[in-house]
């Protein structure tokens, strides 16, 4: 019987609990019973074939906006030459419906609703998943309820209040704060608040791992970089390794690279210190405001599996942050800053010797560089201003003759 279990003790609640955490603060996580004998199987969408490795009991395929199926590149000799890495990849969840991975998560939280007859999804997120929930309550005809901290990006909140969602602003000292105080309602209002730490979250972002298992053909990258703030996203990918393990689909766990901005980075500083415990962190400002969570919940139990599973931890500085994605852009992707993060942590990683050159990397392009367009106030901005009278000599200086064939 599918069931709720705690990360680090075993507690066990029923699959259907509200609350998204165990009463000692741990994250949750599905147990499926039987997972080591299933197998993929012939559908249309991803979901269908590795339904056997899922916990709903039904899955409604009006509910999708046609997530998933994003692209598995090579990242090209630019990147790999700042990177210093020779196989470099880049898993695009730009491409996802609302231009983020969370549209997998969301997903989940449609088919949970569903099948619980729950009208509302509701959610508190710095942006990117409030505007997937909100698209996808409006695909599934639920309502939404979004609550965002003060510092969401205009441009997210314009995204979440077109589709209908209904937005609640909360000041707060720092978001670790205002997410806690937000959770703990749950129960007083019987609703699902789901956060991006929460175990059906972490149902959808699971099928990313899948995804990079059909499109390697099994043979699965060395590491797998991620922008990790909630932890969800880190914590699903390697979940459905870790259950393609369990049934004998791959030979080896991918190690994942915990990336944080070195202003905000609560567990890549407690997996640097060797301690056990995340090292919250309040007050700080960071370009990479998707990525914000200063005192993440279920936070020790990615620590705890970087110290199991030989991950590797690395933060990124304000400055780094934007060279890379100058460099991302410049090789053709626009991402967010939280994205860019992981560029320039392997890079650094790469120049320690921790990781060889020729070791398989791939980093996850979690959101569009739309997402966030106040970070562009940091960046360069070369425009050449013109009139009919100097268009001819302003075009010389931007296409000089030693150009011309």
């Amino acid at each position: 019987m599918r069931k709720l279990v705690s990360t680090l003790t075993g507690l066990e609640y029923p699959f259907e609990r509200l609350e998204e955490f165990a009463e000692n603060g741990e994250a949750l996580e599905v147990v499926l019973p039987g997972v080591e004998r299933a197998r993929p199987r012939p559908g249309l969408r991803l979901w269908e074939r590795f339904a056997e490795f899922l916990p709903f009991k039904q899955m409604e395929p009006r509910a999708s906006l046609g997530e998933g199926g994003t692209p598995l590149v090579e990242a090209g000799a630019q990147l790999a030459a700042f990177s210093g890495l020779e196989r470099l990849l880049l898993k695009n969840e730009t491409q996802n419906p609302t231009w983020s991975f969370k549209d997998r998560g969301s997903l989940a939280c449609v088919f949970m609703a569903q099948e619980l007859g729950e009208p509302t999804l509701a959610t508190i997120s710095t942006g990117n998943m409030g505007h997937s929930i909100a698209a996808y309550a409006a695909r599934a005809d639920l309502k939404a309820l979004v609550f965002v901290p003060e510092f969401a990006p205009s441009e997210k909140l314009l995204a979440m209040t077109i589709h209908g969602a209904a937005v609640i602003r909360v000041r707060a000292p720092d978001y670790a704060l205002m997410k806690r105080a937000v959770l703990g309602l749950a129960k007083e209002f019987n609703l699902r608040i789901v956060s991006g730490n929460g175990p059906i979250r972490v149902e959808g972002y699971k099928l990313t791992a899948f995804e990079l298992y059909e499109q390697t053909r099994g043979e699965l990258p060395d590491y797998v970089a991620v922008p990790t703030s909630a932890c969800g996203h880190i914590r699903g990918l390697f979940k459905g390794f870790r259950e393609l393990l369990a049934a004998g689909l791959i030979r080896h766990l991918p190690r994942m690279i915990v990336v944080q901005a070195a202003n905000n980075s609560p567990i890549v500083s407690a997996i640097k210190q060797g301690v056990k415990h995340v090292i919250p962190f309040t007050n700080f400002h960071t370009v990479a405001e998707a990525i914000t969570s200063g005192n993440p919940m279920g936070g020790d139990e990615i620590i705890a599996k970087a110290r199991a599973h030989g991950w590797l931890a690395e933060d990124a500085t304000e400055a780094e942050i934007l060279e890379a994605q100058r460099q991302f852009a410049q090789a053709g992707w626009f991402v967010e800053p939280a994205t860019a993060t992981t560029l320039c942590a392997v890079r650094k990683l790469r120049q320690a010797g921790r990781i060889a050159a020729e070791q398989s990397v791939l980093l996850m392009l979690t959101g569009a560089g739309l997402k966030d367009l106040g970070a562009l106030q940091h960046q360069p901005f070369n425009v050449i201003e013109s009139n009919l009278d100097t268009l001819r000599r302003d075009l010389e200086r931007a296409h000089p003759r030693s150009l011309w064939r």
